[in-house]
C-alpha cells in the first residue's frame, strides 16, 4: 500500500513539475536562440585591418560600412554578412558544391549527387590559384571578415542549434561557389531546356521542331528593332492531329542523376528566371541626368537574398561612395550607383552551353567523389568526363555530356567590383565584358547623361546559332575559344534616348548568332516598357519608377478578345457564356489582385496552350506524353504558334478531340470557369487569391509549424509574368531600383523579406511592407542608429 502511494505521490509531482520543465526548456531555447543575435553596437576585433572601420545600421537594417581602403571595407561586410546571414551562405555553398548532405543527412543525398558531378568546389579551388592578385586578396579579406563575424557571435547561429550541427568556417573559395550558384539558379533552367530541344527536334524532325519552338513573333522588342519571321505552319503531310492516330513509340526512359525527369503536366506558366531594367539618357530626364530603373526577378525568401549596403572607401577628395544591393557570401555590390555610374542586370538567355552527345569508343576519365552525410556514413560516387565535360544524362543507352561556361575557369573573377570605380559608361560596359560571372543584360547610366548596354560575362568566340539550337553535337564541335572582350555586342548613347531589357531577344544577325537562344521570354514585359518609356518625352525619377508597378495586361488582352469572341456565339441561349461575356467585357484590362477576370483568361489560355502542345506532340513524343513524370513542357516562344493557329484556324492543326476552333476555345474557358471556381462563383474567384504571395524561410518550409513565426504575411497581390509587375507567390521582384547617378539622394531601393535572417532581430522583415505597398524606400541610408566600431585583432 504505501508503494502505491509512493507512486501517486511521484506521478502527481511529475505532473505537476511537466509544465514547468516544457517552460524551462522553451526558456532555454529562447535564451540560445537570442544568444545567436548579430552584434548591433560596440567594438569587434576583425584580423587584418589597416584602420578602424565602422559599421553602421540606419532603421531598415542598411549597413554602412566606412573604411580607409576597399580590402578594409570588404573585411567589414564580411563580418556583417556573417553575423546576420551565415546560414543563408552556407546553405548557398554547399548547394554549388553537392553538400548539403553533410548538414541535412541522407535526405538532401540525391540533390547532391546532381551538383557533385559538376565538381565545381575542385574546378574552383584550382581557378582561385589562377586569379589576379588583387582578387585572391579581396576574397581573402572578405572572408578573415566573414570568420570574425562568426566567431564573434556568443552562440552558433539559431539554425545550426535547430540541426545539431556546427557552422564550418568560410574559405574563399566558397565565394566563388556562391558565383558558381548563381550560375545554377540562372542558366540551369537554360540547359535543361536545350536537352529537351535537341529530343524533341530529333523525334518531331526540322519543320515541326520550328513550329513548336519559334524563335520570335509580333511580340518581339529588340534593341536594334529587329524581329524574326515566323516558321513555316507544318504541311498536312508533316502533322495532322484532326484525326485519330497510334501514338509513336514512347522515348527510351533516362537514367543519370544530373538530368531530372520533366514535370508533371501543369496549367501555368513556364518559369523565367530573370529581370527587368530600363534606362533613360539625360536627353530624356526633367533634370538632364541620365535615369536607371532594375527589378531582378527570383524566388523570394525570408530574409531577401540581396543585403543592403552602402560602402564609403577613403576620405577626403578621393573619396568613394557607392549604394546598392550585396549578394552575401561575396563582397561585391551587385547593382546600385557610385555617384558617377548606376548599373543594374537581367538574365541573359543565350545559348551558355553544349549538349555533347558522348561516341561509345569516346576516351573517357573518370573521379571518385565522396559526399559527407550528417549522421551517417559517407558514400562515394563515380563522375565521368570527356575532356572537362560531365557526363550527366544517359538515355537510351546514349551518354550525354553537358560542356557549359560555368565549368570553365575564366567564368570566375571579381571585375564586377571594379565597377565602384568606374566614371564613364563606356568604362562599366568594357569592365562587365571582362566580368567572370552569370551572364546578364548590363545598363549603365552614368552622370553625363550617357547610357549603354551589353552581355557581361565571358562569352564564347564561336557562335550559338543556327546550327547549336536545339541539337546535340559531337565533342569536336564544343565551343572553346574566348572572345575578346571587346568584341562583345553592345549599345551605347542610343539615338532614341532610352534602353530596355527583360530577358527577350536583344539582338539579330551576328551579334545574335554570337549570343546564341537559350530560351528567351516573350517580349511583352519589354514591348510594354518600351513603348512605356517612348510614350512620355521627358521623365523624373516618380514617372520611372512607376513601371516597377505597372500591371496593364496587354499581353492578356489579345487573348481575352478572342475568348470574348467566341463566348458570344452563343451567350443568347447559354447561360453561363453569358456570365463569361459580362465578366470579360466589364474587365479593367488589369492583372489586379480583385480581378476574377484576368484569372479566368489567363487559365484559358494556358489550358488552350497544354491543349495543343499535347496534341501536336503526342505523334513524335509518343507516351512520353502522357506520363506526367516525363512530359516534356512547352516553353514560352510556343505562343506564337499556339496564337497563329488560334487565329487563322487550320483544320489539320485542330485536334480530334474538338468539331471547331470555337469549340476547342470554348471547352479550355469552361474547364477554366471549373477549375478556378469549382462552387460556382466565377466573381469570386480572384486572381489575387490564386496569386497571394507565399514568402518562407527555408526552415519553415522543412518545417511547417514554424511559419507563423518566421515566414512574412500572406497577401493578395496582382501583376504576373508577361507585365512588368512581375509577381508570383513566392517569385517576382527581389529589389526595385531607380537611381540617377550624382542624383543618389533622390534614389529607390526596397526589397521584401528583409535584411536580417534572424527572426529576433530589429531588422528581420524590416523593409518588407513598404515593398508590398509599392512604397519607394531611399537608396541612401538613413540615419545611423547602430555602430559597431571594428578594430584590428
Amino acid at each position: 500500500m504505501s508503494g502505491k502511494s509512493a507512486l501517486r505521490r511521484w506521478t502527481v509531482r511529475g505532473l505537476v513539475g511537466l509544465p514547468f520543465l516544457v517552460i524551462g526548456l522553451a526558456i532555454a531555447a529562447w535564451a540560445c536562440v537570442r544568444a545567436s543575435l548579430p552584434q548591433l553596437d560596440g567594438e569587434a576585433e576583425i584580423p587584418g585591418l589597416s584602420a578602424p572601420v565602422s559599421l553602421g545600421r540606419d532603421a531598415l537594417g542598411t549597413l554602412v560600412v566606412e573604411g580607409r581602403t576597399r580590402l578594409d571595407v570588404a573585411r567589414g561586410l564580411g563580418f556583417a554578412h556573417a553575423q546576420e546571414r551565415f546560414f543563408e551562405m552556407d546553405l548557398t555553398r554547399r548547394s554549388a558544391a553537392g553538400e548539403l548532405s553533410a548538414l541535412f543527412g541522407a535526405k538532401a543525398l540525391e540533390r547532391d549527387r546532381t551538383r557533385r558531378v559538376h565538381r565545381l568546389r575542385a574546378r574552383l579551388t584550382e581557378r582561385f590559384e589562377g586569379l589576379s592578385g588583387e582578387d585572391r586578396l579581396l576574397l581573402l579579406a572578405y572572408a578573415e571578415g566573414v570568420n570574425a563575424g562568426l566567431q564573434a557571435l556568443p552562440m552558433r547561429p539559431w539554425q545550426y542549434l535547430a540541426l545539431r550541427a556546427k557552422p564550418q568556417d568560410w574559405t574563399p573559395v566558397d565565394s566563388l561557389l556562391v558565383i558558381s550558384e548563381m550560375y545554377f539558379m540562372l542558366q540551369s533552367g537554360s540547359v535543361e531546356a536545350g536537352f529537351d530541344r535537341a529530343t524533341l527536334r530529333e523525334h518531331a524532325g526540322d519543320a515541326v521542331f520550328d513550329w513548336l519552338s519559334p524563335r520570335g513573333g509580333r511580340w518581339d522588342a529588340a534593341l536594334d528593332g529587329s524581329q524574326l519571321p515566323p516558321p513555316p505552319m507544318p504541311t498536312s503531310e508533316q502533322l495532322d492531329v484532326s484525326r485519330p492516330h497510334t501514338p509513336a513509340m514512347p522515348a527510351t526512359p533516362a537514367s543519370g542523376p544530373a538530368h531530372p525527369p520533366a514535370s508533371a503536366r501543369a496549367t501555368d506558366e513556364p518559369a523565367v528566371l530573370g529581370s527587368n531594367n530600363w534606362a533613360v539618357a539625360g536627353t530624356r530626364s526633367t533634370h538632364g541626368g541620365a535615369i536607371l530603373a532594375d527589378d531582378m526577378h527570383l524566388g523570394l525568401g525570408v530574409p531577401s537574398i540581396w543585403y543592403r549596403a552602402q560602402f564609403q572607401i577613403g576620405t577626403g577628395a578621393g573619396a568613394l561612395r557607392a549604394a546598392g544591393v550585396t549578394l552575401p557570401g561575396l563582397p561585391a555590390m551587385v547593382v546600385g550607383s557610385n555617384g558617377s555610374v548606376a548599373w543594374g542586370f537581367t538574365n541573359a538567355y543565350g545559348q551558355w552551353f553544349d549538349w555533347i552527345e558522348v561516341p561509345p569508343d569516346a576516351k573517357v576519365s573518370t573521379r571518385t567523389e565522396t559526399l559527407e552525410v550528417h549522421g551517417g556514413p559517407a558514400v562515394t560516387m563515380e563522375v565521368s568526363e570527356i575532356g572537362d565535360a560531365p557526363i550527366v544524362t544517359v538515355e537510351g543507352g546514349r551518354r550525354f555530356a553537358l560542356h557549359w561556361i560555368a565549368h570553365q575557369g575564366a567564368a570566375y573573377n571579381l571585375e564586377l567590383d571594379r565597377m565602384l570605380q568606374v566614371r564613364h559608361v563606356n568604362d562599366a560596359l568594357a569592365l562587365a565584358q571582362r566580368a567572370g560571372m552569370p551572364h546578364q543584360n548590363l545598363l549603365a547610366a552614368d552622370r553625363n547623361g550617357q547610357i549603354g548596354w551589353t552581355v557581361a560575362g565571358r562569352l564564347w568566340a564561336q557562335p550559338g546559332l543556327p546550327d547549336g539550337y536545339g541539337r546535340f553535337v559531337s565533342p569536336s564541335a564544343m565551343r572553346r575559344d574566348w572572345l575578346a572582350p571587346d568584341r562583345a555586342p553592345q549599345v551605347l548613347s542610343p539615338a532614341q534616348g532610352q534602353l530596355w531589357t527583360a530577358n527577350n531577344r536583344q539582338l539579330d544577325g551576328a551579334p545574335g548568332e554570337l549570343l546564341g537562344d537559350g530560351g528567351f521570354d516573350l517580349g511583352a514585359r519589354a514591348q510594354q516598357i518600351r513603348d512605356r518609356l517612348s510614350a512620355t518625352d521627358k521623365h523624373d525619377e516618380a514617372s520611372i519608377g512607376a513601371l516597377h508597378q505597372d500591371d496593364d495586361a496587354r499581353f492578356m488582352k489579345t487573348w481575352a478578345a478572342r475568348l470574348l469572341a467566341v463566348a458570344r456565339t452563343d451567350a443568347a441561349a447559354n447561360p453561363t457564356h453569358k456570365a463569361f461575356v459580362q465578366l470579360l467585357e466589364n474587365w479593367n484590362g488589369r492583372a489586379d489582385a480583385d480581378s476574377a477576370a484576368y484569372r479566368l483568361v489567363r487559365q484559358a489560355r494556358l489550358r488552350v496552350l497544354d491543349t495543343l502542345w499535347d496534341a501536336w506532340t503526342l505523334p513524335s513524343l509518343g507516351d512520353r506524353q502522357l506520363d506526367p513524370q516525363r512530359r516534356m513542357r512547352w516553353r514560352n516562344q510556343f505562343e506564337y504558334s499556339a496564337a497563329r493557329a488560334v487565329d487563322e484556324r487550320p483544320p489539320h492543326l485542330l485536334p480530334a478531340a474538338f468539331t471547331s476552333w470555337d469549340a476547342l476555345l470554348l471547352a479550355q474557358l469552361d474547364g477554366a470557369a471549373r477549375e478556378i471556381a469549382p462552387d460556382g462563383n466565377l466573381g469570386g474567384a480572384t486572381w489575387g487569391a490564386q496569386n497571394a504571395s507565399r514568402i518562407q524561410h527555408p526552415l519553415a518550409k522543412a518545417i511547417p509549424a514554424l511559419s507563423r513565426w518566421l515566414d512574412m504575411p500572406s497577401v493578395p497581390q496582382g501583376g504576373d509574368s508577361n507585365l512588368p509587375h512581375v509577381a508570383g507567390p513566392a517569385f517576382g521582384q527581389s529589389e526595385r531600383m531607380v537611381v540617377s547617378p550624382g542624383r543618389e539622394e533622390q534614389g529607390w531601393l526596397s526589397m521584401p523579406g528583409g535584411q536580417s535572417g534572424h527572426p529576433m532581430s530589429p531588422f528581420y522583415g524590416a523593409g518588407h511592407q513598404d515593398w508590398v505597398d509599392g512604397k519607394p524606400t531611399p537608396l541612401l541610408a538613413g540615419p545611423v542608429i547602430h555602430r559597431i566600431t571594428a578594430h584590428r585583432d
